[in-house]
């Protein structure tokens, strides 16, 4: 697949290695707040199978403030710098459309938008001749959490928006291909919602277009069995499997070596 000047080979499925540069991100924050470390996380997660690293620089944690543009953009760009560009695609979490006009001018494959994208950025998308994570999320992250009660039917409901959504990519002709849509794991919703989008995530697969799941670490998994976000991982891998069997193209994750290995494992047991 094409994106932007480089060809890239994304065998699904896809791993993405989560790298959050900021010091409050829920699980990792802090981790990869200073280059190196970034730098570092990143190329750990490449060799460890990853074939595409998320890049976010604004937490997006239920309750979370938003951060301004500039700062953001002031995080992203000594990690974007030093990137190589051809290696694997590089994708950055940001619904700000001048942190996405930033980081596609500075070599991102992807652009991540929990809310779903807009048409300034279907036209940088079309522009720049690469990819789009679309996720749903029902509000800002400070008051999403405020939403649960808001739908009619959650699965019903992010169907209609993402259908919504299928119609202006084809209106600006941006190939299907390059575009997946994300429900939004945690984002908006309670652990009820969680598990049914979980269950019924092969509805949200639509025509030629890819589906990402973002579960790693999330609270659901601590209302299910309690524990802190670095002691997810069980749970975390344990959706990955479950929702490879029912279409899901990409895996968004913290934990990178374990996620490939048991995604490697279980399509020679199940699959093959």
């Amino acid at each position: 697949m094409k994106l932007g000047k480089y060809n890239f080979k994304l065998n699904s499925p896809v791993v993405m290695g989560i790298c959050n540069v900021t010091p409050d991100s829920f699980s990792d924050g802090g981790q990869s707040f200073k280059k190196k470390d970034a730098l570092n996380n990143i190329n750990t997660m490449f060799k460890n199978g990853a074939q595409i690293i998320d890049i976010g620089a604004e937490s997006a944690r239920p309750g979370s403030d938003p951060l301004s543009y500039k700062e953001e953009i002031k995080r992203l760009d000594p990690i974007l710098k030093k990137l190589p560009k051809n290696k694997f695609a590089i994708s950055v979490d940001s619904y700000k459309i001048e942190t996405q006009e930033y980081a596609l001018n500075n070599g991102a494959h992807i652009i991540n938008d929990i809310f779903g994208g807009s048409q300034d950025l279907f036209y940088l998308t079309k522009k720049f001749k690469t990819g789009l994570i679309l996720m749903h999320t029902p509000a800002p992250p400070k008051t999403m959490q405020t939403m649960v009660d808001s739908y009619s039917n959650v699965v019903s409901d992010i169907k209609i928006i993402f259908k919504k959504t299928i119609k202006k990519l084809e209106k600006a002709k941006i190939p299907a291909s390059k575009v997946w849509f994300d429900p939004g794991i945690g984002f908006g919703k309670n652990l009820e919602q969680n598990i049914e989008i979980m269950q019924k995530i092969n509805q949200f697969k639509f025509k030629s277009y890819g589906l990402l799941l973002g579960s790693s670490r999330k609270s659901w998994i601590d209302k299910i069995d309690k524990s802190d976000a670095n002691e997810r991982i069980g749970g975390s891998i344990t959706s990955a499997l479950y929702c490879y069997q029912k279409g899901v193209d990409i895996f968004r994750v913290h934990d990178v070596k374990e996620t490939y290995q048991s995604l490697k494992v279980f399509e020679k047991l199940c699959l093959k």
